[in-house]
């Protein structure tokens, strides 16, 4: 998140739909003026993915969608439409490897292991490829820096691109206090 807001251009349209790590890039990023962040204030998964495409579709302006490997799953199409309308959308996906929010709120109503909620081994960069949609995969965080870098730099006319940004899973709750 640290890298994401140094290198944000200023003004950019931030999609948030990373329910795990919410708090942290709530923490880090800041808004940079009014329609600038778009998230959503309720439950809902699978949003994130295609909100981003019509946004940019807008007014062809480029958008960063931030967004987690789980809540991609939902709308995993939207890419198909990004790469068939050229949308300038670039995706950051953080793949930590499961539905931790919704592990989160199972362990919050006293289910200690939530079924379905382990997701790992989606290899989300070949998705997006079968979709039509550019992709790279980002396994070290040493490398993260120069891929944000080619994806923040993208313009109006470069279409989508997805970066698959591996992050470590995390089994601290996700809500607090509730999810203990």
């Amino acid at each position: 998140m640290d890298l994401l807001r140094e290198r944000l251009p200023r003004d950019t349209v931030l999609v948030e739909e990373t329910p795990s790590h919410r708090d942290a890039l709530h923490a880090r990023l800041p808004i940079s003026g009014e329609g600038r962040f778009l998230t959503t204030g309720s439950g809902a998964l699978g949003w994130g993915l295609p909100l981003a495409v019509g946004r940019a579709l807008a007014d062809g302006e480029r958008v960063v969608c931030v967004v987690g490997d789980g809540s991609a799953l939902y709308s995993v199409q939207a890419l198909w439409t990004a790469a068939r309308h050229r949308a300038p959308v670039s995706y950051v996906l953080l793949d930590n490897g499961g539905y931790s929010a919704v592990k989160a709120l199972g362990h919050r109503i006293g289910i200690a292991h939530v079924p379905g909620t382990d997701i790992g081994g989606i290899d989300f960069a070949a998705l997006a490829g079968s979709f039509g949609c550019p992709a790279e995969r980002v396994e070290h965080p040493g490398h993260l820096p120069e891929a944000l870098d080619r994806a923040l730099a993208l313009g109006r006319d470069d279409g989508p691109l997805l970066l698959q940004v591996r992050v470590p899973a995390d089994d601290s709750p996700a809500y607090e206090p509730w999810a203990r």
